[in-house]
């Protein structure tokens, strides 16, 4: 068969949601991930108006005004922006099963048994732009190609809202031209062992002689020069279990006040176990994660006993993790917390079912009143104080 993978992108999401929601931010440099009155956070999307002058996801926001002192910046809505990505994710799925969600606004399709219903390569991709563009108002970029690497790497010269399709067989002309640092895999590091060597095209690196590649870049060497030549047999998978859910929050200003960090760390672990239950996840280790004023980042875990998806289960492990983050006397800058080793469904300890089912039930209440009212609707007596006191 003729296998065709089409790869996916939303373009600049989440500020095109925001557009979609308020067509007078068309056109306009709009920058997603906080107030221009925030004094810290980093961007999490920006218009390619935003972008003509310089600003880029994870940028700081202070490096984001100064570049682009005119735009209109504004703190992200979370749970618009999934539910806009499940109507993306339905509209994928009406066209093949074999979906699989990469992130919030990014999938792979097997559109491998579906290219005779519409037409071959372009009317697939043209029947998905429309579909996308009249129900939600949202551009997006789709490239196709023989795998998902191929399909991945050439979104990004479509972009924005546009379309390519490489033909099987083409996988190797199609890479060769371009830089090593455009390959999947090859990281800064790797870029500068590669460039010692004059290696500076996928091309270079796909005829690189394998034993000096070998010595340069150790047990990664045959795997990156197999992409190199456009070779992949990575598979769809459908309905892939997310790795990981994550919070995370920059201060204002430094701080030193271990209370007001614990307060805002327990606030960032009820905003992810929501989460967690909004996709039927439950969770199986937490995570803490400080950045100290001299941008050191530490990180610290601890497993749970079994799965949960009960914001007491995990508040209470996280409490265990902050006096290991405290063992350091330093200004914070960031605190993170992340929920790993997810699953659909666990196995509960037999005199421990009907406690666990009863707060997930309560859970499940909770999260339905802040479905209706927002999520601050509902917040524990500790977080509270910390919203009372502008933390």
């Amino acid at each position: 068969m003729n296998r065709r993978i089409l790869h996916i992108d939303m373009d600049a999401f989440f500020a095109s949601v925001e557009q979609a929601r308020d067509p007078s931010l068309r056109g306009k440099p709009l920058i997603i991930g906080g107030n221009k009155t925030d004094l810290r956070g980093v961007v999490s999307t920006a218009t390619y108006e935003a972008r003509e002058f310089g600003v880029r996801s994870a940028m700081p926001l202070a490096q984001a005004k100064r570049l682009c002192p005119h735009g209109i910046f504004m703190r992200g809505n979370h749970a618009l922006y999934r539910d806009a990505s499940r109507k993306v994710r339905a509209i994928l799925e009406s066209i093949t099963p074999l979906v699989e969600a990469a992130s919030i606004d990014e999938a792979y399709l097997d559109i491998s048994g579906s290219l005779n219903l519409f037409a071959g390569d372009e009317g697939t991709a043209m029947h998905i732009k429309k579909r996308i563009r009249e129900e939600l108002s949202l551009p997006c970029t789709i490239a196709i190609a023989s795998n998902k690497l191929i399909a991945k790497v050439a979104t990004e010269f479509a972009k924005p809202d546009g379309y390519i399709s490489v033909p099987q067989g083409t996988e190797a002309e199609f890479l060769r031209p371009l830089p090593i640092r455009k390959l999947p895999g090859v990281g800064p590091r790797t870029c500068e062992s590669l460039e010692r060597f004059d290696v500076r095209t996928i091309g270079d690196l796909a005829t690189m002689p394998q034993e000096k590649l070998l010595r340069t870049l150790g047990s990664s060497a045959l795997g990156l020069q197999r992409a190199a030549k456009g070779i992949s047999t990575s598979e769809v998978t459908p309905h892939g279990v997310s790795k990981s859910i994550s919070r995370e929050t920059t201060f204002e200003t430094d701080i030193t006040n271990w209370e007001r960090v614990e307060r805002v760390g327990v606030y960032l672990a009820e905003r992810a176990v929501h989460a967690l239950r909004d996709e039927g996840l439950h969770c199986k280790c937490v995570g803490l994660k400080i950045r100290y004023a001299d941008f050191e980042t530490k990180t610290f875990a601890q497993s749970l006993p079994e799965p949960t998806c009960i914001d007491g289960d995990v508040i209470r492990v996280l409490r265990t993790l902050f006096p290991k983050a405290r063992q350091r006397s330093a200004p914070i800058r960031l605190i993170g917390v992340s929920l790993t080793s997810l699953s659909e469904s666990h196995q509960l300890q037999l005199f421990e079912e009907n406690k666990s089912e009863k707060w997930e039930r309560v859970m499940k209440s909770v999260d339905d009143v802040r479905e209706r009212h927002g999520f601050e609707f509902i917040r524990t007596a500790k977080t509270m104080r910390s919203k009372q006191k502008k933390d």
